[in-house]
């Protein structure tokens, strides 16, 4: 998959651009500002008899009598809200899931750096539960298959060490904000190997690569949920549990571009 560009790039780009468009033409242009927000809701297709409720939220619950698997789509806005010190620095973020309040000045808004959920795993009577975060898969209707990101650089698909190394610097700032972003993970993520035992419940990010801007649904699959295990700990029973999203995108203008003509 194809990360999102960093902050810095995109910008050095922007930069670029803009003299250009002033050297050759002259023209003073301000691109204008947009009001930008994408975001998914559970499909109502879900069938009750299937086990699936869908709230008015967006948010979609998995159930089985004793268990429950709760998929909460994650706008920018609540990832922000989720660390709301590290979202308020522009190019400087280091909300590991967004690029805070840093506006891309092509756009004209805040582009999304990544898709993302929070799943919650509730066991009332089950031994334990297991869910293998690497293995869930997200599909568009375009066609792609996205794989969730692992944390460590040898995860087998997607890394947030190796997405957030390819964009750091050689500064002591840069590393610090490494630092920063890849706690922020460690602290909010799906963690690999959990076991949920019965009366517990537990809770955490399922991330993905952002989407297309033509991808109008998505079908996040928790493949493998181990829903028994036998007395050497391995899975003995195991279920796919598929999640079903609409996508909406929101553009408002908030300030024109200026014409050049005037």
């Amino acid at each position: 998959m194809n990360s999102s560009p960093s902050p810095t790039a995109s910008a050095r780009r922007s930069v670029m651009f803009f003299g250009m468009c002033l050297l050759l033409s002259g023209c003073i242009f301000t691109p204008p500002m947009i009001e930008y927000s994408s975001y998914l809701s559970g499909r109502s297709s879900h069938d009750a008899a299937d086990h699936y409720s869908v709230d008015d939220d967006g948010t979609v619950t998995y159930a089985l009598p004793g268990l429950r698997v709760r998929v909460e789509p994650m706008t920018d806005e609540a990832l922000n809200q989720v660390f709301p010190e590290d979202s308020n620095r522009g190019p400087f973020s280091t909300n590991p899931y967004t690029y805070g309040d840093w506006l891309d000045p092509l756009l004209g808004h805040t582009p999304n750096r990544f898709t993302v959920f929070r799943v919650t795993v509730s066991n009332d009577i089950y031994a334990k539960v297991s869910l293998d975060p690497i293995a869930a898969l997200l599909h568009t209707d375009r066609g792609e298959v996205l794989h969730s990101f692992g944390i460590p650089s040898y995860s087998p698909h997607e890394s947030f060490e190796r997405y957030y190394r390819s964009i750091r610097g050689q500064s002591g700032n840069e590393f610090y904000r490494f630092d920063t972003r890849m706690g922020n993970v460690r602290s909010s993520t799906y963690r690999e190997d959990t076991k949920v035992f019965k009366g517990e419940s537990y809770s955490g990010l399922l991330t993905f690569s952002p989407l297309d801007e033509e991808v109008d649904r998505v079908q996040l699959i928790l493949e493998d949920f181990v829903l028994r295990f036998d007395a050497s700990d391995q899975p003995l029973e195991a279920v796919d549990i598929l999640f079903n999203f609409d996508r909406t995108i929101l553009k408002t203008v908030v300030t024109q571009a200026e014409d050049p003509a005037e």
